[in-house]
């Protein structure tokens, strides 16, 4: 038999219990309200937005005396309470996380803005009259089937900052282009793998070519300050795909360049020669006309026949180090920085 019913509530609906004393927040089984303000900004951030959140889980007790209903929130206490929050003016979100709307609290907000927010819609799994054993049993069934997550997906959930905004937006911004070139799978992107291969590539933007181990480190560094134009880092990783794709009009589906670990190496060449890498002591190309371009690519499409040679007789001392680059310890950062000036001395 089916013990719960899905609803939508507005979040006028939830005020309007808080305000009756009609939801209860802390019932016995719930932890306690844990979220930081950066996690609470970006939930807002993401309502204002217009965006879904999770759904909420709600054991509805009615009082047949009074014929009054209580609503303990089972799961999804640390947003309501957030929420409320909000509304009550308890804090604002940071401009840096919303240009608009940052900086001002609700009551300060356009009222066709507040009252957008207080419509915005909430999923609810409504459980109703259940004893805890029951509810207990039911969110351990719900947990059985959770996947654990990876090192990235960790990364996103503990960190609210510009930096991790910024990647999550790039990445999603090329899905198709990393389908597309056959740099990533459908199937890895659903595990945030293109957020971390951008994370990692805007490192090198920011910072220079460090090891991938490290990419944990800086969304800590950057989780209080970022102090980089997220609009300007953006249009400079822009300018770098741009580039790879005016290299390879076909395309590097077909390419040794569509494996992460070679395009991160592509990426980190192209993008010296347009910005400059920190600590990149190389000279900087010119990839701004045609035959540029041309010249560049001619010197890179021997990076295809260095992996159909058998023989390492063959090769000189630099390929046969790029080689064993490519196939050993890829992320190391002096690995990547080798692989990256041995690129730049092909595209010269």
């Amino acid at each position: 038999m089916k013990s719960f019913d899905s609803r939508v509530y507005s979040i006028n609906d939830f005020v309007e219990w808080d305000k009756h004393k009609q939801l209860i927040l802390n019932p016995t089984f719930q932890r306690r309200a844990v979220w930081s303000d950066k996690a609470k900004s970006f939930l807002m951030d993401t309502i204002v937005r217009g965006k879904p959140i999770p759904k909420v889980f709600i054991r509805q007790k009615i009082n047949v005396t009074t014929k009054v209903s209580a609503r303990e929130v089972v799961d999804g206490q640390q947003r309501l309470r957030s929420i409320l929050s909000y509304i009550k003016d308890g804090f604002a979100i940071p401009k840096r996380m919303h240009p608009e709307y940052g900086g001002l609290l609700f009551s300060q907000l356009p009222e066709d803005v507040q009252s957008q927010i207080l419509s915005y819609e909430i999923a609810v799994d409504l459980l109703i009259n259940l004893p805890d054993a029951e509810i207990l049993d039911i969110f351990g069934r719900l947990n059985s089937y959770a996947v654990i997550l990876n090192e990235q997906e960790k990364l996103n959930a503990n960190h609210f900052g510009a930096f991790k905004v910024l990647a999550d937006q790039v990445g999603r911004k090329y899905y198709e282009y990393w389908i597309k070139q056959k740099i990533l799978t459908a199937k890895e992107i659903l595990r945030m793998a293109e957020v971390a291969l951008v994370a990692d590539l805007l490192i090198a933007l920011l910072e220079g070519i460090k090891n991938r181990k490290q990419v944990a480190r800086y969304y800590d560094r950057f989780e209080d300050s970022f102090d980089h134009d997220p609009v300007q880092v953006e249009a400079n990783f822009d300018a770098v795909i741009v580039t790879i794709t005016k290299l390879f009009p076909e395309g590097l589906g077909e390419t040794e360049f569509s494996r992460p670990f070679l395009f991160y190496t592509l990426f980190t060449a192209v993008a010296h020669c347009i910005h400059g890498l920190p600590n990149l002591d190389r000279p900087r190309l010119a990839l701004t006309t045609d035959a540029m371009i041309a010249k560049a690519r001619n010197g890179l499409d021997r990076v295809e026949e260095l992996f159909a040679i058998k023989d390492a007789g063959q090769l000189t001392e630099q390929e046969q180090q790029f080689l064993q680059d490519s196939r050993r310890a890829t992320t190391d950062p002096k690995v990547r920085e080798r692989r990256t000036e041995y690129l730049l001395s092909l595209m010269g």
